[in-house]
């Protein structure tokens, strides 16, 4: 399935206590689908700069559920 990046922001909900120094940074990720549903998802920050994510960017999630940027996957 196809996803819409609508929205990224840095994941500052770490409870009662601080992030631990090993936990990476992760960032809330708010997408769409092709249906029209929108759900949000925490994905380490490190890899959406790594795979240039940006909102706006299609991406979709391969078989071991890592987001991919859509034009990285076409041919």
């Amino acid at each position: 399935m196809i996803y819409t990046v609508l929205n990224i922001e840095e994941d500052l909900d770490y409870g009662c206590e601080e992030k631990a120094e090993d936990q990476p940074v992760m960032a809330v990720v708010t997408l769409r689908s092709e249906a029209g549903e929108e759900s949000a998802r925490k994905i380490p920050d490190r890899l959406l700069y790594e795979r240039e994510i940006i909102q706006g960017d299609e991406v979709i999630f391969d078989e071991n559920d890592q987001i991919q940027k859509l034009e990285h996957m076409r041919i």
